[in-house]
Formats: C-alpha cells, structure tokens, sequence
C-alpha cells in the first residue's frame, strides 16, 4: 500500500502536469504554416514564410513575410529578426519550390525539413511554375489562410483525383531510394487561381522535365496501387468514353536477355463507365469488349510514350531500377544508369468495364 510520502510526491507531480516540459503560449508565437524558396541571383535564395495573425474578435489573417539569403537558416534568422514572436515550424503544412531554383537542386531546403523533428514527414512539397512568393503572396487568399488551400487542393487531388501520393516522406524514400527518382506535383498561378498543371520529375534533387495532367491517369495507375480516377477516352471514329477506376493494381517483372533487364508491366484496371457518347448520332447499344479493348491500347501507347520520354531525360520516377536491383543480386548501379536510356519496356493492359449503367 502507498505510503503517506509517496502519495504526497504523486499527487504534486499529478498536479503539476507538463509544467516539467517546455511549453509555448500559442497566443506568443508565430506557427509557419507555408514556406518557399526562390532563385533570387546566382549566390542568393529567397525565402518566403507564411503564418496566419489570430486576432481576439476578429477575422484572423494571414502574413506573409521573405528575406534573402544563402541558406534556410540564414532567412530563418532574419525574419525572427522583423516579427514580434519567434517562429515555429511545428504546423508547417507546405513547403514550395520556384523552378528555376528546383533546376539547381533543393536537396538543402528538403535537408532542413527533415532535420526539424517538429515538423511531421507529411508537410506537402509543390514546385511553382514560376514565383513561390508570388504566389504564397496573391490578394485572394489574404483572408482566406493560402498555405491551407494549397495543402487541401493537394490532398484532395491525390485522394479523389489524378495527382499521385507526394510528401515529404514519399520525396525522401524516393530520394534516397538506389534506382528511383523523385516527382512532385508542378502548380501555377493562372489569374487569381492556383492550379494544378503536371507533375515535376527529378534527377536525385533536381527538377528535370514534368508531364502534363492528361498523363496523370496511366502514371497514377502505374506507381499507387487503388488508385482512383476519372479519365476521358477519345476512340476511334471520336467515339468518347469516361471511365472511372474502382481499382487498379500494376505488376513489374524483370527478365534478363542478352546480359540486359527487360521489363513487362502488366496493369489490370477495373473501372465503371460514367459517360459514353458514340460519333454516330443514332442510338447504340455500349460494346463492352470493344470499347474495353480500345481503352487498353490507349493506355499502352501513353504508357510507352511516357517511359521513352522518361529515358530520354535519364530519369526513373517508376523506379525501373529499384525494382531491378530487388531481383538481381549482380545490380551495379553505375551499369543501370548507361543502360536504362535503351532498356526495353512492354506495357500490357487489361481493362474491365464492371458496370456500364444498363442491363448487360
């Protein structure tokens, strides 16, 4: 049974709580919830930092602040030199990159992230097509918190929509992954709107070329398993179908002919039909088989037309290598990179349209 002493020495660290650790007032900080960095010259970075200004009784907003400097650290230093709190990162929600400083590498930037033990391995990563401050900096979103939009318009994207899975850990896995190449979704300010508009592949931390949206479709299909997505499919004779997926599953294999890999990606698709509307004006019945057959050869062409841009720019964002290196305990890594731009790659689809909206 507990002693009088002991229940005395209980009950004081019971009551005191986390008063032991070290705290801070909400209220007397500066939460970063957005930063950016951009190519300012040759030898500077602009860095730009968003937090939102609660107000007691007020419509909260949102400040957005930039220094130049030659590293993360060093703007970091200097905008806790201008603000009336200090700054924390520990609700960073995303982090973006200008395209002309993701061209040089953001390995440094990235680096800083994933050393902060405050900030969580699913802040968002974005490339701008164009200006990070610019962007982080639009009049729309003065009162309406920026870093949050881009995070949900991110999020929301990746979960009902086209855009594959990206993070921060994801960046980092693929980063540091032998025979794998990082890719990050590429937005733009278009008019007062923030928009999506490809996917941004990397050569180890550097930006090297993208793909446009209407490839969002066969590469989300080809990298997360379930994804979801609606695609529309122009035919032959312009017959136009959209299919939605239910779900989708790809599976590499890797032979070895004449000493070289050679790879055969076999994807199954199980889609619903939301959309069918025939050249022909006259009403006709939906042809399964037909219209299923047409769909994979579509994507088999866009799926090859993809890899050979991939290996044009030496880049493996389907991470061909890895998957290589996997099967074959003889992988020599400096081999694979002067092979991979002639390695030969098949893509099999297989299409099944589950539901069509009628009576089969």
């Amino acid at each position: 049974m507990m002693n009088r002493s002991a229940f005395c020495l209980f009950l004081i660290l019971l009551l005191s709580g986390c008063s032991f650790l070290p705290t801070n007032i909400v209220n007397e900080i500066d939460m970063a919830q957005g930063v950016g960095y951009d190519l300012s010259d040759k030898t500077n970075i602009k860095g730009t930092i968003v937090f939102p200004i609660f107000k007691k009784d007020k419509t909260s907003t949102t400040e957005v602040r930039a220094a130049i400097g030659k590293s993360s650290k060093e703007i970091r230093s200097i905008l806790n030199n201008e603000t009336r709190y200090p700054l924390v990162s520990g609700q960073l929600r995303v982090a973006l990159y200008g395209k002309n400083l993701a061209k040089k590498g953001i390995n440094d930037f990235v680096d800083t992230l994933h050393r902060d033990p405050s900030i969580g391995s699913i802040v968002q990563m974005a490339i701008v097509d164009g200006n990070a401050n610019e962007l982080y900096k639009m009049k729309k979103y003065k009162n309406d918190n920026v870093s949050v939009h881009i995070q949900e318009l991110l999020e929301q994207n990746m979960k009902m929509g086209l855009l594959p899975e990206t993070n921060l850990q994801s960046f980092l896995f693929q980063f540091f992954q032998i025979g794998q190449d990082p890719y990050l979704p590429l937005i733009k300010k278009e008019a007062e709107n923030i928009r999506i508009t490809g996917l941004a592949i990397f050569k180890d931390d550097r930006y090297v070329t993208s793909i446009p949206m209407k490839d969002f479709f066969i590469f989300k299909a080809l990298v997360d398993k379930n994804s979801l997505g609606l695609r529309q499919f122009i035919l032959a004779n312009r017959d136009k179908v959209v299919l939605e997926t239910i779900n989708s599953n790809a599976k590499y294999k890797v032979n070895i002919v004449h000493g070289r890999p050679e790879f055969t990606i076999n994807l199954k698709l199980k889609t619903k039909l939301q959309e069918f509307a025939a050249s022909e004006k006259e009403r006709q019945a939906f042809d399964k088989k037909k219209y299923q057959k047409q769909v994979e050869q579509v994507l088999e062409k866009s799926a090859l037309s993809m890899v050979s841009q991939f290996q044009k720019h030496r880049v493996d964002p389907l991470g061909l290598g890895a998957k290589y290196k996997e099967h074959f305990r003889g992988f020599n890594e400096k081999q694979w990179n002067e092979d991979y731009p002639n390695v030969k790659v098949h893509v099999n689809a297989d299409v099944e349209i589950v539901q069509t909206g009628s009576i089969d």
